[in-house]
Formats: structure tokens, sequence, C-alpha cells
């Protein structure tokens, strides 16, 4: 590892929070530690890690919270967040999932080696580029949905640029990096000379 990759550790137990940070750090990660909620999120807003390990069950706010306001932060939509606890609970799982977490591990299941294994493959399947997603489509001038929409947005209704005269596509950019977004930016674009046509 040429660059020390920077790891939050979030765990209200000083033994379990110091063994692991210990293991890591022989690893090569960077590690800092936050023994509350409220200490985890300030810790990550001011220097923000690559993968953070987060305990459900804390003393003041709980992970879920934690991951929750973390998740709400676009700052750390695509950083791993693991979930470390005793409970393995069906329901705590699910919501966890639901929540945006990246894994799920229970302590008791799991040795200190496996758990920097998991590390490694999360860095390295989670580059921290938040995947955008690209479509077109073709705009028919026949189609009444299509002129309805390109009416509603402002856009020349005869769909042609009016730099070459080639068709417009329409072209809607999604960010799925936000499990919670279903929204796209709209935009006509010409295939031809790749620019937006002047005046939309």
């Amino acid at each position: 590892m040429s660059e020390a990759a920077p790891i939050l550790i979030v765990e209200d137990e000083d033994l379990i929070r110091d063994t692991y940070a210990r293991r890591l750090e022989h690893e090569g990660f960077l590690v800092t530690q936050a023994a509350t909620g409220r200490d985890a999120l300030r810790a990550a807003r001011q220097s923000p890690p690559r993968l953070i390990l987060l305990d459900v069950m804390l003393p003041d706010l709980s992970g879920l919270e934690v991951l929750k306001s973390l998740r709400s932060d676009r700052r750390f939509l695509t950083t791993p967040v693991v979930l470390f606890t005793n409970l393995s609970q069906h329901m705590d799982k699910h919501m966890a999932a639901r929540l945006g977490a990246t894994d799920y591990l229970v302590k008791s299941e799991v040795a200190p080696a496996e758990v920097v294994e998991r590390v490694r493959q999360l860095l390295a399947a989670t580059p921290g580029v938040r995947p955008i997603a690209s479509f077109q489509l073709k705009i028919d001038p026949a189609a009444g949905d299509a002129a309805a929409l390109a009416s509603l947005l402002g856009y020349p209704r005869d769909y042609h640029c009016l730099q070459c005269g080639a068709g417009l596509m329409l072209q809607l950019d999604g960010d799925f990096s936000d499990p919670w977004s279903r929204s796209f930016r709209v935009r006509l674009r010409c295939p031809a000379c790749r620019e937006q046509p002047a005046g939309s």
C-alpha cells in the first residue's frame, strides 16, 4: 500500500477499539478512534476517512443514527461504513441495509484478521468516485410525451441543433451513489457536435 488509507473506528469499549486500531495500524492503515457517535461525526467531518468501522451500541447516538447522518452528507455517500456490533438480529441487518450500511459484522463471529481482510476488500472495491450514469433518448417530434417534456423544460420544439442541424438527444444524468435519489439532470444534447444547443 503506497499511501496509508485513513480509517475511523467508532467503538465505546476501549479494549476492543484499541485492539482493532493496533491491528489495522500494523497493517499500514492510518487509524482515528472515536468512543461516541458525536465524536465520530466530528472526526469524520474534520478529516474524512476512506472507511468507517462503526459500533451500533454507543453511549449517546446509536450507530444507526450516526450512519443516517453520514449518508445525508454527500461527502460520505460512497464511504464504506461497516457496522460492527454484538447484535445479529435480522431486523438490525435489515435496518442497516436500508440506511446505507456497506457491510454488517458481528463481533463474536469474526476475528481481527477477517476484519482487516474485509477492510482491504472494501477499499479495493470502492475507489471513491461517485458513479454517475447517463442515458440518452432520441427525441421523436411525433411523440406527445417528448414534446410535452421539451416544452415543460423550455427547450426548442424543432429538436434540431442550431449549429449543425442534427437531431437532438435528451440526456438524463443520474447519481446512483445515493440509494435514496431518484432524480435526474435533464439536458438536450447534439450527438454530432456534442454541445448543448444555444438558447437551452
